[in-house]
């Protein structure tokens, strides 16, 4: 074979070579469309995986929740009954036993039967739903579904959690301060929580009129409200309620 065809076959060769090794067009575009998935795969940072920041308001919220949560815990803590009803035999059966449960304000009103000012207390005005609570043994005793607003001044029921006739509350007849009403009581406890009177709405046409000293709403409570109560809880001793004196009023 003269040169000349061994240089004419070597060039054919090489240009089959050069085709060969060339990736199509197609080829390009596919690999081209392909190669961000798979590089975000890889990589696992796309924008959406990233965590997204807090806004101030966001923020705010988590503090004041958790916040609420101490308080719950401080209030549980001191009274097992704002968090649940209590065994029997956790119920106390001494007046000391009551002291030291009971906040000043709370011994005042549920064992000695006297009354917050109204538009006082923390439940008078209170929307917030759920189960309102005895606060001396957590016996369920009204919902907010049969609250009103009486414009009275303390938290208003039309009937008791269990119905007009039913088995958690007790009345009594009531001659204070000259005058003739029907008290309610915890018939679970004894605890004082206000009187019922002859003015409320339909179905009934009652007004149970109750101190807010009285009951615990189960799942609320307005971190200030609860922050109060709590440092009053911390600060003052329940013998204090002795100076306290009965407010004149007749609503509760």
């Amino acid at each position: 074979m003269n040169s000349t065809r061994t240089w004419a076959v070597v060039a054919v060769l090489a240009a089959g070579v050069g085709v060969a090794m060339r990736p199509h067009v197609g080829m390009l575009a596919v690999a081209a469309d392909e190669a961000p998935a798979a590089s975000g795969e890889a990589s696992g940072k796309d924008s959406s995986d990233r965590p997204r920041r807090l806004t101030p308001q966001e923020v705010l919220a988590a503090r004041q929740k958790a916040q609420l949560e101490r308080i719950k815990a401080m209030e549980a803590a001191r009274n097992p009954a704002v968090s649940g009803r209590l065994d029997d035999e956790d119920i106390p059966q001494t007046e000391a036993e009551w002291r030291k449960r009971l906040t000043a304000e709370q011994y005042h009103v549920a064992r000695q039967k006297g009354t917050e000012r109204a538009f006082t207390g923390r439940y008078w005005n209170t929307k917030t739903a759920g189960t309102y609570r005895c606060i001396g043994c957590g016996e369920p005793l009204f919902t907010s579904g049969e609250k009103f607003d009486s414009g009275c001044g303390w938290p208003s029921f039309y009937a008791p959690v269990d119905g007009q006739k039913g088995e958690r509350i007790e009345e009594h007849l009531d001659t204070s301060l000259f005058m003739v009403r029907t008290e309610v009581t915890c018939r679970r406890c004894g605890a004082h929580l206000g009187h019922v009177f002859n003015d409320g709405p339909p179905p009934t046409g009652l007004r149970y009129c109750i101190n807010s000293a009285s009951i615990v709403l189960d799942d609320e409570m307005a971190p200030d409200a609860a922050k109060e109560a709590a440092a009053e809880g911390s600060e003052q001793p329940a013998d204090a309620a002795d100076e306290a004196k009965p407010d004149p009023a007749a609503g509760s």
